[in-house]
């Protein structure tokens, strides 16, 4: 089975129209990101400040994981031979670059995220040189913790990601 570039997946929502009733909406583009050498793909829904029926989400205007209370849903790759190094400034404000170990692709974030490989493969490295391969069918859970991505193998490895952010501290009291 081949998957199309992560850019060019085709997003359906369906929801509520302005007058209630159930339909197809029309939506506009996602947030495309490209980081050369290390990752590619598009953030195609997010949803800010909460869940509910009246504020289901839209395309994001920008590039970034979740905010408090929030989530996004995408699909990213990373290249063949990738060493998941980029620097702070093209991270964001949605993502902490942390170092650990001396390695600058080590970065984490304010949310969970789900994970779901579906081609290729590529190295979670976690601080202190724990690492594990993950594969098409893997589901990851990430929890906020630092952490790399590298792949040194001869395949991209596209994968779908939901973040879902922390809840702020009013929610979480």
């Amino acid at each position: 089975m081949t998957f199309p570039d992560p850019k060019q997946f085709r997003l359906v929502v369906a929801g509520p129209t302005e007058s209630g009733d159930a339909d197809f909406l029309d939506v506009g583009p996602a947030a495309e990101f490209d980081f050369p050498g290390v990752s590619a793909g598009a953030f195609y829904w997010a949803v800010e400040g909460g869940h509910s029926k009246e504020t289901f989400g839209a395309p994001p205007s920008r590039v970034a994981l979740a905010g408090p209370n929030g989530s996004t849903f995408g699909v990213s790759s990373f290249p063949a031979h990738s060493s998941g190094e980029v620097g702070a400034d093209d991270l964001g404000d949605s993502m902490t670059v942390t170092d650990d170990d001396g390695d600058a692709g080590m970065h984490a974030s304010d949310t969970i995220d789900y994970e779901v490989v579906i081609s290729g493969k590529v190295d979670l490295v976690l601080p202190g040189g724990k690492k594990r391969t993950l594969v098409p069918g893997d589901l990851l859970v990430m929890a906020g913790v630092p952490h790399a991505w590298k792949n040194p193998y001869d395949e991209d490895c596209v994968y779908i990601v939901v973040t879902v952010g922390f809840n702020s501290p009013e929610v979480a009291s």
